[in-house]
């Protein structure tokens, strides 16, 4: 990723993850909108179908969260031993946009879910992977403890280069 300063960084580092959490919310606010109005009904009716469904979601929700978070930690340990801070925030993007991808994918899932049965279990889980969501949102101070800064790194990045300004 290109950028000239450190707000110019979070300024793109966010707007790629605002775009990977808006575009799964406004897919599921349109399926539940035309789920309520009743322009579309669920596929599946069958209680059992549903509960299998619902379970095996949640678990393979589950396992691909956990093996994402690994593939990440193991990532940004790596990472963190890199020489110089702009290479170290390009290697953070790619994490983070792993990351945000994966969890716009599940989010979508999902809603195919929610679409394909109606049942509210599935927007119980999508508000869940959403707050999961917001809770990874990387942040300043996540940023400097996710890749080990020290000293004047982790204050550039904390203050987003406004502590070196004269």
């Amino acid at each position: 990723m290109n950028f000239s300063s450190l707000k110019e960084y979070f300024y793109k580092l966010y707007n790629a993850c605002l775009l990977r959490l808006l575009f799964p919310i406004s897919v599921f606010l349109l399926i539940y909108y035309l789920s309520l109005s009743g322009l579309i009904s669920p596929y599946i009716e069958e209680e059992w179908i549903i509960d299998f469904l619902r379970y095996t979601y949640l678990a393979l929700i589950f396992i691909t969260l956990t093996i994402v978070h690994l593939v990440v930690y193991k990532r940004l340990k790596s990472h963190s031993q890199v020489v110089g801070l702009g290479r170290k925030l390009d290697l953070y993007y790619l994490v983070v946009r792993l990351r945000m991808k994966t969890m716009m994918v599940i989010s979508l899932f999902l809603a195919a879910g929610f679409l394909c049965t109606g049942h509210q279990w599935f927007s119980i889980y999508f508000g869940g992977m959403i707050g999961w969501l917001l809770v990874q949102w990387p942040t300043p101070k996540k940023v400097s403890k996710q890749l080990k800064l020290r000293g004047d790194e982790r204050i550039m990045v904390i203050t987003k280069g406004e502590a070196f300004r004269l």
